[in-house]
């Protein structure tokens, strides 16, 4: 039997043999198998959450000159003089969300007081959409009166989602249903420091010309995206970044998002659109039922239920007495 003492440094000789495997091991770009087992079991962890969102918005006013003042999607013509001159020009506003995501459930409310077509006035902004899986649903208000639109879907509205990419990264990643995946991304041979986190960085090409960028934290911190960058040919290109705050016994809990598009313009880079996304309250371990997904119809309400026929002939209208 060896002594006390030897066996000690035998065991001390073999940990000392495989740490610097270890250590080289933790510096090396991570696989995109492994990146999605773990984003897997975030989201399992996360698959029910209630969230709280508040935007604050920076953009160009060239949508909305290009826009016709009655609402009407149609293009206004404008001269190179006027395009560049709304370009360089922006207007702030604030919005809201409130969130309830049970993949593939989600309800989602996005309020706040928004620019009107060609910036005439600011004008309230309420509307929510429901998926509870089998039926889809969108609520809001138009001229005083609330109008529900039903239908028969499992596939979700992507619209009230659209404004929210770093989501659809930080909590929702590799959801195949509202989150991003890593399909024909390409993991990128060298590490890269984001907020002072070795990162590993995985790139994908558009058949546009474009390339996209997302930087991916270790497998310690889950996994977490902490930026993604898009370029398209030179001429836009845009940036997410992600910042998070670290809790006891639930790991990296985002804390905002920020986003900046622009436009190559002139011989410079023109900001478009900036925003900044602060996560209010994020409750990941919510009791969430399928009456959260119901909207209610009370009364007043202007139904379009396309789920049905009139018996005269097209979808079934009504107002709720």
């Amino acid at each position: 039997m060896l002594p006390h003492h030897r066996i000690y440094l035998v065991a001390f000789l073999l940990w000392g043999s495989l740490l610097p495997t270890t250590q080289a091991a933790d510096q090396q770009p991570l696989r995109t198998e492994v990146i999605n087992q773990t984003w897997k079991e975030r989201r399992e962890r996360l698959q029910a959450m209630r969230i709280e969102l508040s935007l604050d918005v920076t953009r160009s006013k060239l949508p909305y000159m290009k826009s016709a003042a009655d609402g009407v999607d149609e293009v206004v013509p404008l001269t190179e003089e006027e395009t560049l001159h709304y370009l360089n020009q922006t207007v702030n506003f604030k919005t809201h969300y409130s969130l309830i995501l049970d993949s593939p459930r989600i309800r989602c409310r996005h309020w706040g007081r928004v620019p009107t077509p060609q910036l005439e006035q600011m004008q309230d902004l309420d509307m929510t959409w429901s998926v509870d899986g089998n039926t889809a649903a969108i609520a809001y208000k138009y001229e005083g009166i609330r109008h529900l639109t039903i239908s028969k879907s499992s596939v979700p509205p992507m619209l009230p989602l659209f404004g929210l990419n770093p989501l659809r990264w930080s909590l929702l990643a590799g959801d195949p249903v509202y989150g991003f995946t890593l399909d024909q991304y390409k993991v990128c041979p060298q590490l890269e420091q984001v907020q002072g986190i070795a990162c590993t960085v995985l790139e994908k090409s558009e058949v546009y010309g474009g390339l996209k960028r997302l930087w991916v934290a270790p497998t310690d911190r889950e996994c977490v995206v902490m930026k993604y960058t898009g370029e398209q040919s030179g001429q836009y290109h845009s940036q997410h970044d992600f910042y998070y705050v670290d809790l006891p016994n639930e790991g990296p809990k985002p804390k905002f998002w920020t986003t900046k598009s622009y436009q190559h313009k002139s011989n410079q880079d023109i900001l478009t659109f900036g925003c900044r996304i602060n996560v209010d309250t994020l409750d990941s371990q919510a009791t969430v039922t399928p009456a959260d997904f119901q909207l209610q119809l009370t009364k007043g309400t202007h139904v379009t239920d396309t789920r049905k026929r009139n018996p005269q002939g097209g979808e079934l209208i009504y107002d709720v007495k």
